[in-house]
């Protein structure tokens, strides 16, 4: 989970624990990342956390982060991995010039 220290990324890699998924806290800062996990695990008993260092601003550091964990991890599908960084865009509809409604 990027961001996993913070915000919704802490949100949501405490509730993806608390449903018995092992989460990996990919975080910047891996002593924040610490933090969070001790904070899940105070709040979600027996969660399954591992932290790792992964800046998205460094391109090396993706690559490296990518390699390592699907190394120790070969479950893990690198391409469905990558679809939780995935810029969406919010399809367009067309609208009727008379009703101003979605045709």
């Amino acid at each position: 989970m990027t961001g996993a220290n913070s915000g919704l990324g802490l949100v949501t890699a405490t509730e993806l624990a608390r449903h018995g998924a092992r989460v990996v806290l990919a975080v910047r800062d891996t002593a924040a990342g610490e933090q969070a996990r001790e904070g899940i695990r105070a709040t979600v008993a027996g969660a399954d956390l591992e932290v790792r260092e992964l800046d998205l601003a460094s391109l090396t550091s993706v690559r490296t982060f990518a390699k390592e964990l699907t190394a120790e991890h070969p479950e893990i599908d690198p391409p469905s991995a990558s679809n939780s960084t995935a810029v969406c865009a919010i399809p367009v509809r067309p609208f009727s010039a008379s009703s101003r409604t979605p045709e």
